[in-house]
């Protein structure tokens, strides 16, 4: 094996290595949603390369409005699914898309973009 094998070798596992960190084990903060007068959770995810914030957390019981802004022209952000709610939007570039649900037993729930890439969290407390 001569330097340039050696070295693709260790690039290629580099890279791996952060698509397995990224994609997989990677934590991003908690965003607590924000309690109107109305009762009504809310809080706003811009979905540019991945949600932001990607871990929500919000109140059993009460209903929940998550405002999802496409910042990209990428196909990926293009949908959300949160398949615990049996709720699915179509998410066109540079509006803002409210998606209601109610969550009533504590648990954690995920949802994704239509191609299953970027992923997102609701905790739920």
């Amino acid at each position: 094996m001569n330097t340039t094998n050696v070295i693709v070798t260790l690039v290629g596992l580099g890279i791996i290595g952060w698509i397995i960190w990224y994609f997989w084990l990677w934590k991003g903060e908690s965003v607590a949603a924000r309690s109107s007068e109305r009762g009504v959770q809310e809080i706003d995810v811009t979905v540019k390369g991945g949600y932001q914030p990607s871990i929500i957390t919000a109140k059993a019981g009460q209903v929940l409005r998550l405002n999802f802004t496409r910042r990209e022209s990428t196909p990926c952000g293009e949908e959300v699914i949160l398949p615990d709610f049996g709720k699915r939007a179509h998410l066109p570039q540079d509006r803002t898309v409210p998606v209601e649900i109610r969550p009533e037993k504590p648990g954690e729930y995920e949802f994704t973009c239509g191609m299953n890439m970027y992923r997102g969290k609701l905790i739920v407390q």
